[in-house]
């Protein structure tokens, strides 16, 4: 029984406290770069287009990681923190150069980091990828504020631990009388770890699809932004996949699409497709 509220309260404390906390260090992971004044104004005007949000409180930063991220949500009184990959920031192809000497590229190991001088063949092709239209920048920062204001993506993780420890409990207590007490728990413990695993899994790729899809339906342009920014992202990839060898090739297919990823980026790029075909198909049928 005591399982059940671990998994809440640890969700809880790293989407809820991310303040200066000495004890919050741990898990706090950004970038050291500030985000760009552009990035900021960005957010801002996409913030406005909201419907029904009056007020937000919401930090914009940067991450290391490829992905973007979001921890709390535009609901919440502690807000959100809207986590950007480094790309976003990069206004210029100067402004890239000026960052640093060199580029390190990785695929979330730090063993197999490779350096890529910027005064490079390879350099300038790394920084001609990185860079990011506006239109894809704003399809990803409304993106990530439709997640950042859902009550759904945020409460279902925490539902789902609480339903299936409860469960696991169950096994845990009929369990007790067939097996014993030791070979209950350990059941009881392995059916939480794996259901709520393949929860997260199958609910991870439910949270991409339709942040893409909500995101898309508000315009075209955020429809050419996705597209944009998903085709972009592929191509870095497929450069990521060259310069860090064996590395890359064990985790980015040919096409740029990254092997663990729950929804492959050239499947939501062809989604996005669907749903622009779709809708433009509907706006033809009441001109007509």
């Amino acid at each position: 029984m005591g399982l059940i509220p671990i998994y809440p309260l640890g969700y809880l404390m790293i989407h809820g406290f991310r303040g200066d906390q000495i004890w919050a260090k741990p898990y706090i992971n950004r970038s050291s770069m500030e985000p760009s004044e552009h990035l900021k104004e960005i957010v801002e005007q996409e913030i406005d287009k909201m419907e029904g949000l009056k007020k937000a409180n919401f930090k914009v930063v940067l991450t290391d990681e490829m992905e973007p991220k979001v921890y709390g949500g535009l609901f919440l009184s502690c807000g959100a923190e809207l986590q950007f990959p480094l790309r976003m920031t990069l206004d210029d192809v100067e402004t890239a150069r000026r960052i640093g000497a060199n580029l390190e590229v990785d695929m979330g190991l730090s063993k197999h980091r490779r350096k890529v001088e910027v005064n490079s063949e390879t350099g300038d092709e790394l920084i001609a990828r990185l860079m990011l239209s506006d239109a894809a920048r704003r399809f990803l920062v409304q993106r990530q504020l439709h997640i950042a204001n859902s009550g759904e993506y945020f409460c279902a993780p925490i539902l789902a631990w609480m339903g299936l420890s409860t469960m696991g409990y169950g096994i845990l207590n009929v369990g007790s009388v067939v097996l014993g007490p030791y070979m209950a728990t350990a059941t009881a413990f392995a059916f939480t770890i794996a259901t709520f695993a393949q929860f997260r899994k199958s609910f991870d790729c439910y949270k991409t699809t339709k942040a893409d899809e909500e995101t898309v339906k508000r315009g075209d342009e955020y429809a050419i932004g996705g597209i944009d920014y998903l085709e972009s992202t592929m191509k870095l990839n497929r450069l990521y996949r060259r310069v860090l060898g064996e590395e890359g090739e064990n985790r980015i297919e040919r096409n740029g699409d990254i092997k663990d990823n729950s929804v492959k980026l050239s499947s939501r790029i062809k989604e996005i497709r669907k749903i622009r075909r779709h809708k433009k198909q509907e706006e033809d049928k009441k001109i007509e």
